[in-house]
């Protein structure tokens, strides 16, 4: 390279990272030749670029061997020739040392030497997601990392990985993974296209991702899912799923996501085949009396009290003769305190958020019942409400939302406009897709081979297929047992 194109390069890379404090720009001689080391301090690692790109060149140059090849010379991960201004810089800003020189070939800008510094927590096992048996490691804020998780767990060729950069600010790395004969065709085009079609300045974690690439514009229920498990996400790849990993975020994203995953989790395939099945019955039986219990009772017990049994009314009339809201006001009432209860639990720092909420959670429920604000009985519905709520996280929020449409629908209408909400929801839902893929699917439309994994768990040896609806195939799974 020309000197003074030489000398234009590395101004114009000083300019563009002026202001920074931790830009830095060594100059160093080896022999006749001057070389400039550009990078960022911190976000470069200086073990690696002393060890794998200063020592090898000085050693070159000490033992006479400076003629030779440049790649040839640094060791390490990588070492690539940048062959645009754009590659350059960014080089740098990604984390990597851009080693500069008069006597560059025409056309190349700097090359690039693999020091990023990748060092991050260690792979624990995520709070959110606790098992007793299983692998008990867990993703980290490394997208490679996260990568190498899934690597180590499918040792095949198959597993194939792209990566993209997003967000013009931020240039969040996100890498797409899945197996090239198992993943839907249509899925991943789609997941292509909506990644593409991202214009954001900033995309800080996996959440933002998600909200841009979920069907439809406003979700109430998810059709992306997410996961801190590698087993759980390798699983999923497995049935023919991609997984997209966001750098920054311990938290990878999988698609297409179907309404039955909220009731699988990833210990009841170490599991008893009874017990597995019972525990999700028992999942599916708490999230309905959680959403449906308080609007179904309100719709009952404020406009078709004929249809209790008479010691219930009797008990109901006798708890709330001195309370002073309706019926419809106390159940609402009483969910808006537990919500913001839970809110606080949640906000406040871990040594004091339990205790808050219990000690909370006591004395405001006494409090309302003396006050004639909140009845015994009501107080009983809402937190076994409350409580069955939370057996099934994925779904956890979006039940809070629709639980206090019923409710309003229940003590407004009764039960006409109960059943005329859950008909809708249900409509809506047979109709959403996530991906291409029908969001009820096993169940509607009915698929007998994806049944075997819904509530009904058979053993591991009978499913012998992968789900023809995520998948689009009538891929092999397993051949069964002798």
């Amino acid at each position: 390279m020309e000197e003074r194109k030489f000398a234009d390069l590395k101004g114009n890379l000083c300019g563009e990272f002026a202001g920074m404090s931790d830009f830095l720009v060594r100059e160093l001689a080896f022999g006749g030749q001057t070389f400039y080391i550009l990078y960022i301090i911190g976000h470069c690692s200086k073990d690696l670029l002393n060890k794998f790109v200063l020592e090898p060149i000085s050693a070159a140059y000490l033992r006479g061997g400076a003629d030779a090849c440049l790649g040839s010379i640094v060791t390490g991960g990588g070492f690539s020739a940048a062959l645009g201004y754009d590659a350059a810089k960014n080089a740098v800003l990604e984390g990597n040392a851009l080693l500069l020189f008069a006597d560059m070939p025409e056309g190349i800008f700097g090359y690039i030497c693999a020091t990023k510094n990748d060092e991050g927590r260690a792979n624990t096992e995520p709070e959110t997601e606790n098992v007793v048996r299983g692998p008990h490691d867990g993703f980290n804020e490394s997208a490679q990392q996260s990568a190498t998780l899934l690597r180590r767990r499918i040792k095949s060729e198959k597993l194939k990985s792209e990566k993209i950069t997003l967000g013009t600010l931020t240039k969040t790395d996100v890498i797409i993974m899945y197996i090239s004969d198992l993943v839907n065709k249509r899925a991943l085009a789609l997941l292509k296209e909506r990644l593409a079609a991202i214009r954001a300045n900033a995309l800080i974690d996996s959440g933002s991702v998600e909200m841009y690439i979920q069907d439809g514009g406003h979700a109430l229920y998810p059709t992306v899912g997410n996961s801190e498990r590698p087993d759980k996400v390798a699983a999923k790849i497995l049935e023919g799923r991609i997984a997209v990993i966001v750098d920054g975020s311990p938290v990878v994203l999988t698609v297409p996501y179907l309404f039955c995953e909220g009731f699988q989790v990833s210990e009841d395939y170490a599991k008893d085949t009874f017990y597995a099945t019972f525990v999700r019955l028992l999942r599916f039986a708490a999230v309905l009396l959680g959403v449906f219990l308080p609007g179904l009772f309100l719709a009952l017990a404020a406009h078709h009290m004929g249809f209790l049994p008479q010691e219930m009314v009797d008990f109901l009339a006798e708890t709330r003769k001195d309370m002073t809201v309706s019926l419809t006001w106390e159940i609402i009432t009483a969910f808006l305190i537990f919500e913001i209860l839970r809110e606080v639990g949640l906000r406040m720092p871990k040594a004091v958020g339990s205790a808050v909420g219990v000690v909370g959670s006591l004395i405001l429920g006494e409090s309302a019942v003396s006050a004639g604000i909140i009845s015994p009985f009501v107080l009983i519905i809402v937190a076994f409400s409350a409580v069955c709520n939370f057996i099934c996280a994925p779904y956890m929020n979006p039940n809070s939302i629709l639980r206090f449409v019923l409710i309003l629908a229940g003590g407004i209408f009764g039960i006409f406009g109960f059943f005329s909400v859950l008909a809708a929801a249900l409509v809506f839902g047979a109709a959403k897709s996530s991906f291409g893929v029908p969001y009820f699917s096993p169940f509607a439309p009915l698929s007998a081979e994806g049944l075997r994994d819904f509530l009904y768990m058979s053993p591991i040896w009978k499913m012998k297929k992968v789900p023809p609806a995520v998948s689009g195939k009538n891929a092999v799974r397993t051949e069964g047992r002798a």
